[in-house]
């Protein structure tokens, strides 16, 4: 959809029952994007000072339409930390009950795919095969061999 000029788009992909929405760093403008695609959560891969400078009024915007936000920030072209386990229950547990769930990073490639692409083999997709299925909907998934190496494992 095109929101004052830019175009803002989500790619789908079905993942355990539900459905991920895989997308850049959305704008305030682009919250009514979200809630039309019906999402039940919005998962935020930005760093703090990322989503400051870049989209200072989302989680108000958010909030606003009544749609959760989940923060699990990760550095640009980095692997998590720590924290995965709370995170992955909580998406495992809404995907199971058809939950839609959008994930983006800044530009929604690298660690958008990297946790996408660990969803898919946590719910028991190969993980090559989820890579090229991946891949078919967001040709940018997944941009780094680290991130690979951390979904996979």
């Amino acid at each position: 959809m095109e929101n004052g000029g830019r175009v803002f788009s989500i790619s789908e992909i079905a993942v355990g029952g539900g459905v991920l929405g895989l997308c850049p760093l959305p704008q305030a403008a682009d919250v009514a994007v979200l809630r039309d695609w019906q999402a039940d959560v919005v998962l935020t891969l930005v760093e703090q000072a990322e989503a400051a400078e870049l989209s200072p009024d989302l989680a108000d915007a958010l909030a606003a339409e009544g749609i959760a936000q989940r923060c699990y920030p990760i550095a640009d072209f980095g692997v998590p930390v720590a924290g995965w386990s709370e995170i992955s229950a909580d998406l495992h547990g809404r995907l199971a009950k058809g939950g839609r769930i959008i994930v983006h990073c800044r530009g929604g490639c690298g660690r958008t795919g990297m946790i996408a692409l660990r969803l898919m083999i946590e719910l028991g997709e190969a993980p090559d095969a989820a890579l090229a299925r991946l891949r078919a909907v967001r040709p940018c998934a997944v941009e780094t061999e680290a991130q690979r190496l951390w979904a996979s494992t």
